[in-house]
């Protein structure tokens, strides 16, 4: 049986790509097998990737987070076939230099410490304040979902709809979220079937997920733009109490004052919903939530009464 390692190619061109595939696969001999994957595969051993994209938080957070050997790819006539670093230089040709380095990858040599370092740092500024407004602008339309566990979803954002990998039993994330576009055939795959509501969708992964909970300022106001749906019928009522608070327009501290919550599930929810989009800041003045200073317990009832009624509960 044959050994495999498994390589992808990101941002060129396809008649480039199919050539790069050609002298990759004539690299290697017959005992070991070359297998083309997507940047989200997460047994990914060996990432070529168009220089111009590298910066990318994609690109950034996976190399930084996996530490997967890569190339960046530079078209350089004068330089064809060399390597200087971390970058090949293209039109790609076969030489010995380029040999030695995908030989050394499939021995598991480790890259330099220089680029490594250079990776480590660059990972470290990726933040899911940057990554998941993505999921709303428009100009993305497909993209594949993914983290450090392997792919979670495809999303066409246009249409706000998201077809979810049934692999994943455990519909949460992390820090390592992060997205990539969709090609043609993934997007065709899933063109005749419905699929969920992006931020409904969003909004109970994200709620579930660990290293969400961002400090938010508590004297900062906010207003609610969309009700949360949320998935399990024991978390709804306090997640519809905080929201009918937002829906007035309040701060972290007076909604804290009027559901009982403490200030910690009052910024988780402000924390998830600022990136769902469900939420948006609003002027201090502008916040309507009133409060008095003792509130009898006939009228919260009211309160939350009128809620229910309103919500179906």
């Amino acid at each position: 049986m044959k050994e495999e390692i498994k390589i992808a190619i990101f941002g060129l061109s396809l008649n480039v790509l199919e050539s790069i595939k050609q002298k990759v696969q004539s690299m290697y001999d017959d005992t070991l097998k070359v297998s083309w994957a997507t940047i989200a595969d997460p047994h990914l051993d060996i990432l070529l990737v168009n220089d111009m994209f590298f910066s990318s938080a994609t690109i950034q957070n996976l190399v930084g987070a996996k530490k997967i050997p890569y190339l960046r790819l530079i078209n350089k006539n004068d330089k064809s076939g060399t390597i200087e670093g971390d970058k090949l230089y293209l039109p790609f040709s076969a030489t010995d230099e380029i040999r030695q380095w995908f030989k050394d990858r499939y021995l598991q040599v480790p890259v330099s410490v220089k680029t490594e370092t250079f990776v480590n740092q660059i990972s470290k500024k990726m933040d899911l304040k940057n990554v998941v407004p993505e999921f709303f602008n428009e100009r993305n339309g497909n993209v594949q979902v993914f983290d450090s566990k392997g792919n979670i979803a495809l999303m066409n954002i246009r249409t706000q709809q998201v077809w979810i990998n049934q692999a994943r039993k455990l519909q949460r994330t992390d820090a390592s979220l992060n997205y990539t576009y969709a090609t043609m055939q993934m997007a065709q795959s899933v063109s005749s079937m419905q699929g969920e509501d992006l931020t409904s969708w969003l909004w109970n992964v994200l709620w579930h997920s660990e290293n969400i909970d961002f400090k938010q300022n508590h004297s900062d106001s906010y207003k609610l733009k969309y009700w949360p749906q949320p998935d399990p019928q024991n978390e709804r009522k306090q997640v519809f109490k905080i929201a009918a608070c937002f829906e007035q327009g309040a701060n972290l501290k007076q909604v804290a004052q009027k559901t009982g919550y403490s200030l910690e599930q009052i910024n988780k929810f402000v924390s998830v919903a600022l990136l769902c989009n469900v939420l948006h800041k609003i002027p201090v003045e502008d916040a309507k939530l009133v409060l008095e200073e003792k509130e009898s317990s006939s009228a919260l009832r009211g309160f939350f009464g009128k809620l229910r009624k309103k919500l179906g509960l």
